[in-house]
């Protein structure tokens, strides 16, 4: 069965389950799963009894249809301590020391934001004096259309409990994101509404904008890790960013608020002798890399050591399941799933803008390697192997195809790579393949791949996780690949990329 998930209005994602659970609650538990949720979740459906308009689900039976559209809503609610302790039985097997277990309550893993504003945006709760201020505004609204005089105290103090509400989702919201916060604001208290304003909400949006700006400044000075990285230092150092600068939602986050920098320092031990095991507890490697994620972090963006070291110390990051997980706390997306979908949906697009540019005299080889293999993976590779090209980019250092036993020479030079490994290295894109490799800093960090759009799926991931930069010569490709196919940032696209989206899409491709 197919679902269409809406999730926010800029995520909305296609799933496909061969069969559906017998119960709600398996079925909840399912999407959680599926679309790396968490919290209790609200699951509405498209009721044909009632003009396709949203109901709550509230038993299986509601699913009939083979194509279904849901709207599911997270609610992150604090949970009893008796349930925040996952069963021994769940995270060890009959060998394991029960002092080596990881907890895995909320209060020991890293704080997380969704990334994600709901729209409508729920107001959050305002102090008792001012929200019986603002009732009997609406009153006197209802009654005769007055507008409630705001004094500025009062008005501070709804924007502080705002900013509040909105940093525990985005630490940079953007306007359009301020808007949704501002009219969901006069929505609910109409009597706030601005008298010389179209919508009756503009100038709350930039109250709320500049007053975000305000409370990332407190907390900076407070000593919030994440901000303080950012800060522009007193000697005119302009070149670190003040925030994530590829739309990172958790980029450095506190550590949780229980954990000590020893005992995550044990946790890390405890998961590099995991790792040493024949037979890895995979649940147990999971819980003990969301508890040490700030560590894990701090190391990366502060310390910025090289990759062997990072090896090292942390084996469990450098592999494909850990890359997936930790992209999702980074940026709270599905890798693969925002890499496919995104590039399914523009590859015949792509292939047709490739065709029409006759200047670029690299691109018909790439294309005449379809006419042998048709096949969708295929097309995949030949998007991707070509878009440095189409962008008018050297892409020398980064792709590169040898013969078996020459790989470790290969990757001499190569700052980030792939590498492809094939008996037919004279084709652009070779039709059999050995072996596909990442490289990281001349060192192999990721082997035996399954295809070349999976070794750059899993690239964009090493490269959110590892906070390494987009290799120079190669800007506007990965650009495309984050901010058009991935769809991350989206928003903030350069002139270049812009044009290049606006070509995609146009009415006449």
């Amino acid at each position: 069965m197919r679902f269409r998930v809406i999730l926010a209005p800029d995520d909305i994602r296609r799933l496909s389950i061969e069969s559906l659970p017998e119960t709600l609650d398996s079925f909840i538990n399912l999407l959680k799963n599926e679309l790396h949720l968490d919290g209790t979740l609200i699951v509405q459906f498209e009721d044909r009894n009632y003009g396709n308009e949203l109901c709550n689900l509230t038993s299986m039976s509601d699913l009939t249809e083979e194509m279904t559209t849901l709207r599911v809503f997270q609610k992150h609610v604090p949970e009893s301590s008796n349930d925040l302790e996952t069963s021994i039985d769940e995270l060890s097997d009959s060998t394991l020391d029960t002092a080596s277990l990881p907890s895995t309550s909320s209060r020991d893993s890293t704080p997380k934001r969704s990334g994600y504003l709901p729209d409508p945006f729920v107001i959050p709760k305002f102090p008792t004096d001012i929200e019986l201020r603002l009732q009997r505004g609406n009153e006197a609204y209802y009654r005769d259309g007055s507008l409630l005089d705001v004094p500025r105290s009062i008005r501070s103090d709804i924007l502080d409990t705002l900013a509040e509400a909105l940093f525990q989702i985005k630490t940079h919201p953007t306007n359009g994101e301020c808007s949704i916060v501002a009219k969901a604001l006069v929505d609910k208290f109409p009597c706030l509404k601005e008298a010389g304003s179209r919508d009756g909400w503009y100038a709350w949006k930039y109250s709320i904008h500049y007053k975000m700006g305000n409370f990332r400044q407190q907390l900076c000075i407070a000593g919030s890790v994440e901000l303080s990285v950012h800060k522009r230092s007193a000697s005119g150092d302009s070149k670190r960013p003040k925030k994530a600068w590829r739309s990172e939602v958790n980029f450095l986050p506190e550590h949780p608020p229980n954990k000590t920098m020893e005992m995550l320092e044990q946790d890390r031990s405890n998961l590099q002798s995991e790792m040493t095991k024949k037979n890895v507890d995979w649940k147990k490697v999971d819980a003990l890399m969301d508890s040490t994620f700030s560590l894990r972090r701090k190391e990366i963006i502060k310390e910025e050591p090289l990759v062997k070291d990072l090896q090292a110390r942390w084996s469990a990051l450098f592999t494909e399941r850990q890359i997936d997980a930790e992209f999702t706390r980074i940026v709270s997306k599905n890798l693969k799933q925002s890499f496919f979908h995104g590039l399914d949906e523009l590859v015949p697009r792509f292939l047709r803008l490739y065709r029409h540019r006759e200047t670029v005299k690299e691109l018909p080889a790439f294309l005449a390697s379809l006419d042998a293999d048709n096949s969708n993976q295929q097309k995949r590779a030949v998007v991707l192997l070509a878009l440095p090209h189409f962008l008018k980019e050297d892409p020398s250092h980064f792709f590169k195809i040898c013969k078996p036993n020459e790989d470790t020479e290969a990757i001499k030079g190569m700052d980030v790579g792939i590498l492809i490994v094939t008996e037919d290295a004279e084709r652009p894109v070779p039709k059999e393949v050995v072996d596909v490799v990442l490289a990281v800093e001349e060192s192999v960090v990721l082997r035996k791949l399954k295809d070349v759009p999976h070794a750059f799926a899993l690239l964009m991931g090493l490269l959110y996780v590892l906070n390494i930069q987009y290799p120079k010569g190669l800007r506007y490709m990965f650009e495309v690949i984050q901010k058009v196919i991935m769809k991350i940032g989206e928003n903030t696209c350069s002139s270049r990329v812009n044009g290049v989206r606006n070509k995609l899409m146009s009415t006449n491709m």
